[in-house]
């Protein structure tokens, strides 16, 4: 597949901005999928489903495109060993629900990826595991951050790109990238996969 025309699935700034900062601009088209889990869909599972349904949804109109979707899901144990999905809050106060059981545990970020090229009839979807360890937060400070960074689109209420990083003990990750929604050195390992070099795409204006 040679010089392909790429499209994110997604109206996420935060994605397009990622690829932006390596020198990679393309579009974004904001996927019309049903985001709801399915029972007893593990974390994992559903975060690579979305990502597919994504560019596929996507794809279906650009047939000839590579279509790249992402999604991403976090999730935390409580003290009873009860498993949350924490997902976008949407208002203060189920963003101060989320960080108060982030608050001293570790959290697991599955980031899924997915291409799809339909003319091709190829599809492939892989995933990146991030875990951040939280600093033990008092809701004075909670309250504080949201008031400031107001994060309530953001999986896990918070903006590692600002000062939601202050927030936490520790990353655990191959790529700090994946945190913020889109694992760049698995794009670039998946593109290879179809033999699409990413770093030639990055400086083709060179």
């Amino acid at each position: 597949m040679t010089a392909p025309r790429i499209i994110l699935a997604s109206s996420s700034a935060y994605r397009r901005a990622q690829l932006a900062n390596i020198g990679f601009q393309v579009p974004g088209i904001s996927p019309n999928i049903d985001e709801t889990a399915k029972p007893n869909e593990t974390p994992q599972d559903l975060a690579c489903r979305l990502s597919l349904e994504k560019a596929r949804a996507v794809g279906s109109d650009y047939p000839d495109a590579v279509i790249i979707g992402g999604d991403q899901v976090a999730t935390v144990t409580d003290g009873a060993g009860k498993q949350h999905i924490l997902g976008k809050p949407g208002t203060l106060d189920k963003a101060m629900e989320q960080l108060e059981l982030c608050s001293g545990n570790k959290v697991r970020f599955i980031t899924a990826l997915s291409l799809v090229h339909e003319a091709g009839q190829r599809e492939q979807t892989q995933f990146e595991d991030v875990f951040v360890t939280f600093s033990t937060l008092s809701d004075s400070v909670i309250e504080r951050y949201l008031l400031k960074e107001q994060p309530y689109d953001c999986a896990g209420s918070f903006k590692a790109e600002g000062a939601g990083v202050l927030l936490f003990d520790r990353i655990d990750s191959r790529d700090p990238n994946t945190l913020i929604g889109l694992p760049v050195m698995l794009l670039r390992d998946m593109l290879a996969n179809w033999q699409i070099n990413l770093l030639d795409l990055t400086f083709s204006h060179y």
